[in-house]
């Protein structure tokens, strides 16, 4: 079977309704963090019907899910994500902040991202039962990307035991190899304090607001010690209430600690974690810190990376005229407002490919081999978790990177079932990778 040259044409005329349809769903229904029940739903239903063994291997992760076609070996998985974000709500299409209500919204496409998986499972299929492939496709319902980093949830409860390898993708303004996001720790700090009226006697108060305060002002001191591609970031979740006469007794920050490798991403959070104590130490309170989840670096697997180029190369979407002039009307509200070209349709082929966001599909890398990608979605510059992503998730433009999304997967997985000492080749770049983190 000539891979490179598969003509998919017929195969997306066939699924091209039923999985922008779902995409668009997707998008209208919108659910948050683990309560993407009727996406779940949905994805469920749909890989049912097209012959799909469905499963929930946790009753813990009741939006995770497995749809299986095939049987034997390699196993091959797919990892989608359906999950909005909240406070992302948008209307479609409207090039100005326009939200519908007060809920979320898909501000990291991930409507997409979900469907454009479906559609490589739905391609695979179809090719894999026509020339009698042996193997096993395994799409994966991965919830709570956003915020909870649901996927190392899914390793903990053994969702990817027996994988051989794992793809996945991301809608973009630039396409490219995703091998470079950042590890991200997201963790609570919760300070206790007594309360006493400010007036009266502030003596007897122990501000937890204060602590707060403290530990923000030697993070930022922080920032001048640590390397450059760090990142720390914070957002008050209890400032402690409202009265300037009462002293908050309680006070909650919650923070992200960003680096390019787990080991420096951990290094850096004990940093943090000592100046919340530190804070606590000097205002006379408490602290409480909670670990609320943590993304893993990705670990690159140069095999499988340079199979997504290959394919990223050929199917990387081009966009039509009408497509250029709806994102012109959104160009001015991203990173690029200069752009000189409203659609970025060149991918970027570089091996290596730096990004400042984070992914739990860095877990899923960090115990097989992995290797993920991006696909032009959206107009130049426009940046993920805002409201034009939001607003571009139903375009043409959108639909036509997620179904470039698709073809681009379902190439990359015909060629490790095809060639088998490929998937030989990327098992020995994980152990060497995995061999170097531990030395």
């Amino acid at each position: 079977m000539d891979i490179l040259n598969l003509n998919y044409d017929p195969l997306v005329k066939k699924y091209r309704d039923l999985v922008t349809d779902a995409a668009d769903t997707l998008w209208d229904y919108a659910e948050p963090a683990f309560q993407e029940y009727r996406s779940c739903a949905l994805l469920k239903s749909i890989l049912e019907k097209q012959g799909f063994h469905i499963s929930i291997p946790s009753s813990a992760l009741p939006t995770a899910f497995t749809a299986q076609w095939g049987s034997g070996k390699p196993v091959i998985g797919l990892l989608g994500e359906y999950d909005a974000l909240p406070g992302m709500s948008q209307a479609a299409d409207i090039p100005s902040p326009t939200p519908l209500d007060t809920s979320g919204g898909h501000g990291c496409g991930h409507n997409l991202l979900g469907c454009g998986v479906l559609a490589g499972a739905l391609f695979l299929k179809d090719i894999m039962e026509q020339e009698k492939l042996p193997g096993t496709v395994l799409y994966f319902g991965c919830p709570a990307e956003e915020n909870a980093a649901g996927k190392a949830a899914m390793i903990k409860e053994g969702f990817f035991k027996n994988v051989d390898a794992a793809f996945s993708w991301h809608p973009h303004y630039k396409s490219g190899i995703f091998n470079q996001a950042l590890a991200n720790h997201r963790v609570y700090y919760t300070f206790h304090g007594i309360s006493a009226h400010a007036s009266q006697s502030p003596h007897l108060g122990r501000s937890a607001l204060d602590a707060c305060e403290l530990m923000n002002i030697g993070v930022n001191y922080l920032r001048e010690h640590m390397i450059d591609e760090a990142r720390i970031h914070y957002a008050y979740t209890d400032s402690g209430g409202t009265a300037p006469n009462i002293i908050p007794a309680r006070v909650q920050v919650f923070y992200a600690v960003r680096a390019p490798r787990s080991r420096d991403a951990r290094l850096l959070r004990e940093r943090v974690d000592d100046i919340a104590r530190g804070a606590a130490l000097m205002t006379g309170t408490k602290v409480d810190i909670e670990t609320s989840c943590i993304y893993d670096s990705i670990l690159p697997n140069p095999v499988l990376d340079r199979l997504v180029l290959k394919y990223l190369e050929k199917y990387a979407p081009v966009f039509t005229p009408e497509e250029r002039s709806y994102a012109q009307d959104f160009v001015p509200f991203g990173n690029l407002p200069d752009a000189s070209s409203p659609i970025d349709e060149i991918p970027d082929l570089s091996p290596t490919r730096k990004t400042g966001i984070s992914t739990d599909v860095g877990n899923v890398s960090q115990i097989l081999p992995c290797s993920a990608f991006m696909v032009c979605c959206h107009a130049n510059g426009s940046p993920l978790h805002h409201w034009t992503v939001t607003a571009q998730g139903k375009s043409s433009m959108a639909h036509r990177g997620m179904l470039a999304a698709g073809k681009i997967l379902s190439s990359c997985v015909l060629e490790l079932l095809t060639h088998p000492e490929l998937l030989s080749e990327a098992k020995e770049d994980f152990l060497s990778a995995k061999k170097d983190l531990s030395a």
